[in-house]
């Protein structure tokens, strides 16, 4: 069985992973689609920001 702390790191992991999934295949296409140029370079920055975020999570697990 799993201690909190732990569940949770897998927990946020899987949600942050899904998270830039999601952007990778539908949002950043999308932004695109729309000329919203200024939203895919957020959406850009923002996938930048989780995986950092991902890295570290996998590396204290």
């Amino acid at each position: 069985m799993l201690d909190h702390c732990t569940y949770d790191k897998i927990k946020l992991l899987h949600e942050l992973s899904s998270l830039v999934w999601f952007i990778e295949q539908h949002a950043k296409n999308d932004a695109q689609s729309a000329k919203d140029v200024a939203c895919h370079d957020l959406l850009v920055k923002l996938t930048q920001d989780l995986e950092k975020y991902i890295i570290k999570l996998r590396e204290m697990l």
